[in-house]
């Protein structure tokens, strides 16, 4: 099959923006790390689901350009565009996701707070009731 100049930079420039999501997820993945402070074991867990979800989010994208007819240019397209992302947007991104993120569990934590407080104030009772004689 003959791939005209126009789809190969098609081709390309679609798996630009691949990457740029791959950045993206990757960043999502680093501030979830970080605000849910996850032992080793999830770590790994984590890895591996942001992996399969990349080879998805590749495939797509791959798919997308070329129905999957791999080319040098579609693996430049995809580091070209995680490092585009990484040095323009990353640190941006991180620094909101971690704002909203930690805001989101500050909020159910709060909430949570609010509506334990009621079975602590129970178990204290109970306990002055039972315990002290």
């Amino acid at each position: 099959m003959v791939i005209t100049i126009q789809s190969q930079i098609y081709s390309f420039l679609v798996t630009v923006y691949g990457g740029f999501i791959l950045g993206a997820l990757y960043d999502i993945f680093k501030v979830m790390r970080k605000v849910f402070h996850l032992k080793k074991a999830f770590v790994t867990a984590a890895d591996i689901i942001f992996w399969l979800i990349s080879t998805v989010i590749m495939l797509y994208f791959l798919y997308m350009s070329n129905y999957i007819e791999l080319r040098f240019y579609n693996f430049l397209g995809f580091l070209f565009g995680v490092l585009l992302y990484y040095f323009l947007l990353s640190e941006f991104v991180t620094e909101i996701l971690i704002i909203v993120t930690t805001g989101i569990v500050n909020f159910f934590k709060f909430v949570a707070g609010i509506l334990l407080k009621p079975f602590g104030t129970a178990i204290r009772f109970l306990k002055l009731g039972f315990c002290e004689k």
